[in-house]
């Protein structure tokens, strides 16, 4: 690739390079890049064992943080008709909506830190509360105790570790940043498949306490060797003016290093949180649910899961073909056909024939293709627009303000569901194809902020 020409005249801090492909079928097509990236283009490794071993440690950390994430229907059907059977499930959904919440509101933190720290030391305590909250959760028989266990600290856990583990690939690579992310966010996918198919089989075996132990093992064996593998690149140093002179002030002046609100007013930036957000919440309440919604198509517990790993299985697919192309056609544009195959399939497919078991399975692998792109290209994406010595930080914001989606999302699909019946079920899957329209709408808007009108842009 070779640099061409500045093209966006924002006045702000991160503007955008365009950079021509050498691709015949896109050879008019551009990329935008944060104009920090595109001066250090030669300064990134874009392999070499480090490089990948970054890689092999994000997805070995990937599979068992966004693989718990992927996998939380198995989690919530199984106490929600068991250890809390007596509870209404609006009252059960505030334990995954609360912990979806904390996994993503604390990189707020995590990100800021992880830029100027590096990953050690976060990947170390998210490690050890994940552990900590897996043998709790084994414990646990309560709402209250499954909100203390779960949701704070294997949510805390996640948090801490999932801003680090994605960030520190793109440290590594930029022409290669989008196949480098697939491959690591695979391990999501993966997680997803395997943790429903092994619950499933230990809950019947050995029970649910020592499922839960038997993941929390997991987990921790999949960490540590994130621990040794992932590391930093890049740091970025805090600078204090002259009056921050004292202890408390650096440490008052290190506290607005964390956060930075101006991003807000980027537009490119925020309407790709809005699309986030939106997607966000169609997609975390249709996996929250789609095993309990099948269950009441007429299958039974065990294939449920069944269905949830199909969505996963079809994932990994998904995020390779995505992250491969995406580097050739824009990050961005991929992004887009995928968003729009993913409302596609939920419009003519899970609307007008949810209730037939085969579309039931036609479905989960159709819609876990096209989704599963988001989880791996968002990164990239955010990572296009943004320096790449603030990419904690802007990550960390984003997920912050999509937390909030995350909180209210799972709570308000309970109150749609309601008693359970196929009419209010309908309506939930309205709920999440109408959530996923107005995701795309957004994404749409972010891309015309970068480039226009424009359609044979590589972006």
């Amino acid at each position: 690739m070779s640099i061409v020409q500045s093209t966006v005249n924002d006045v702000e801090m991160d503007s955008i390079a365009i950079i021509r492909s050498e691709s015949p079928s896109l050879s008019s097509s551009s990329s935008s890049r944060s104009q920090e990236d595109v001066q250090d283009v030669g300064e990134y490794p874009e392999g070499g064992w480090r490089a990948y071993g970054v890689v092999l440690g994000s997805f070995l950390g990937l599979t068992v943080n966004f693989g718990t994430l992927n996998a939380i229907g198995a989690i919530q059907t199984y106490i929600g008709t068991h250890q809390l059977a007596h509870v209404s499930t609006s009252t059960v959904s505030w334990i995954f909506s609360i912990y979806l919440a904390l996994s993503f509101a604390v990189g707020i933190l995590a990100g800021p830190l992880f830029d100027m720290h590096g990953p050690f030391v976060l990947l170390v305590c998210g490690t050890l509360l994940q552990l900590g909250g897996f043998m709790a959760v084994a414990n646990s028989s309560t709402v209250w105790q499954f909100i203390l266990s779960f949701s704070v600290c294997v949510g805390l856990g996640n948090a801490f570790c999932i801003t680090p583990l994605i960030g520190a690939v793109s440290h590594w690579f930029l022409i290669k940043r989008g196949r480098a992310t697939a491959v690591a966010t695979v391990g999501g996918s993966i997680g997803g498949i395997f943790i429903p198919l092994m619950l499933r089989s230990l809950y019947v075996k050995v029970g649910f306490p020592w499922a839960i132990r038997i993941l929390g093992f997991i987990s921790f064996g999949c960490m540590s060797c994130s621990i040794l593998l992932v590391k930093e690149r890049i740091s970025r140093k805090v600078v204090y003016d002259d009056k921050y002179s004292g202890k408390v002030d650096k440490i008052i002046a290190a506290g607005k290093n964390l956060v930075d609100l101006k991003a807000l007013k980027d537009m490119k930036y925020m309407f790709c949180m809005l699309g986030v957000f939106f997607i966000e919440l169609s997609l975390m309440s249709m996996t929250t649910y789609y095993a309990s919604y099948a269950i009441r198509q007429g299958v039974n517990e065990s294939t449920s899961y069944i269905l949830l790993t199909i969505l996963n299985s079809t994932g990994v697919l998904g995020r390779l073909v995505s992250g491969y192309f995406s580097d050739f056609m824009g990050h961005f544009n991929v992004m887009i056909l995928m968003l729009s195959g993913m409302s596609i399939a939920m419009f003519l497919l899970w609307l007008p024939f949810g209730s037939h078991v085969p579309v039931l399975y036609a479905f989960a692998a159709i819609v876990g293709f096209f989704s599963a792109s988001f989880f791996s290209l968002m990164p990239v994406c955010l990572g296009a627009i943004t320096p790449v010595h603030l990419f904690g930080q802007r990550y960390g914001l984003l997920y912050f303000f999509v937390s909030v989606g995350n909180l209210f999302g799972i709570p308000l699909g309970a109150l749609i569901i309601g008693e359970g019946s196929i009419h209010q079920y309908k309506m939930f899957s309205m709920f999440c194809a109408i959530t996923s329209a107005f995701g795309l709408i957004c994404w749409f808007i972010s891309r015309y902020h970068i480039v226009g009108f424009k359609l044979n842009v590589k972006i």
